[in-house]
C-alpha cells in the first residue's frame, strides 16, 4: 500500500467494485475478531489451567500472544486502508511503524517455531541440537542482516 500512495495515480486502486470491498472488509473483520477472540481464550486456558504450565505450552502462550497483539494493531489499519480504497491515509511514520510490527509478527513466529523444533530436536536427539542451530539459524540471520543493510542503502539513495 505505500508503493501505491506515493504513485500519485489513485485511480487504478479505487475503481474496485463493491462487492469485492465488502468481501475483502468482512473476511479482513472475521480474521480480525478470530484472531482476537480465539488466541485470548486459549490463552486465558493456558493460564488458568495448571497442568498447562510447562515448557511447550509457554511456546504456545507466547505465539498467542503475538498474533493478538498483530490481529489487534495491525490489522484494524489494513481495514481501514481497504475501507478508503487502499489508500493509506496515516502518514509515513505510521506506515513504517505499522509494517515493522507486521514484518516483526512474522520473524517472531518463525523464530518461536524454530524453538519448537528446536526443543524437539534436543529432546529426542541428545547433541544435535547444536548442529540444527548451526545449519539453520545461523544462514537466517545473515539473510536478515543483509536485507536490513540493502533497505537501508536504498534508504540513503532516497
Amino acid at each position: 500500500m505505500a508503493n501505491y500512495s506515493h504513485a500519485g495515480d489513485h485511480t487504478i486502486l479505487q475503481n474496485v467494485s463493491p462487492l469485492a470491498t465488502f468481501l475483502k472488509l468482512t473476511s479482513l473483520g472475521f480474521i480480525i475478531g478470530v484472531g482476537v477472540v480465539g488466541n485470548l481464550l486459549i490463552s486465558i486456558l493456558l493460564v488458568k489451567d495448571k497442568s498447562l504450565h510447562r515448557a511447550p505450552y509457554y511456546f504456545l502462550l507466547d505465539l498467542c500472544a503475538s498474533d493478538i497483539l498483530r490481529s489487534a494493531i495491525c490489522f484494524p489499519f489494513v481495514f481501514t486502508s481497504v475501507k478508503n480504497g487502499s489508500a493509506w491515509t496515516y502518514g509515513t511514520l505510521t506506515c513504517k511503524v505499522i509494517a515493522f510490527l507486521g514484518v516483526l509478527s512474522c520473524f517472531h513466529t518463525a523464530f518461536m517455531l524454530f524453538c519448537v523444533i528446536n526443543r524437539v530436536i534436543c529432546c529426542f536427539f541428545e547433541n544435535k541440537s547444536l548442529h540444527f542451530t548451526t545449519f539453520v539459524f545461523i544462514p537466517v540471520i545473515g539473510r536478515s542482516v543483509a536485507v536490513l543493510r540493502a533497505e537501508k542503502k536504498k534508504t540513503k539513495q532516497l
